[in-house]
């Protein structure tokens, strides 16, 4: 019974998380996410920037570095190619980048808390 209760409560975040466009509410734990979860229009600060294995690893974790992906940096989904797939457009300090979902997915961030209206 306890663990149906974990599940529900998880299933409860997520839809909330869900709702407020990637956004946790006020008073909760920060929500580290890809940034390929982040919806479109949402803005969230960068968390890391963890590469997948490989020998391109760490070429991948500089070259986004050199774009701007560093930890506390505001970045902003503008938008998304053909059926929400590759690229997803991306802004960060002044510049605007097209990433491929495997770079977007190696950027690790936490949405910002939408005002209340």
């Amino acid at each position: 019974m306890h663990l149906k209760h974990q599940t529900d409560g998880t299933k409860q975040r997520a839809h909330e998380i869900d709702r407020l466009g990637g956004a946790a509410r006020a008073g909760d734990a920060p929500v580290d996410m890809k940034l390929t979860d982040l919806k479109t229009g949402a803005t969230a600060r960068v968390v890391s920037v963890v590469p997948a294995e490989g020998a391109a690893a760490l070429g991948l974790e500089r070259r986004l570095a050199e774009l701007g992906f560093l930890p506390g940096e505001a970045v902003r989904v503008v938008a998304r190619g053909l059926l929400a797939r590759e690229p997803i457009a991306v802004r960060i300090g002044t510049g605007t980048f097209a990433l491929r979902l495997f770079e977007a997915a190696c950027i690790r961030v936490c949405p910002e808390q939408t005002p209340a209206v």
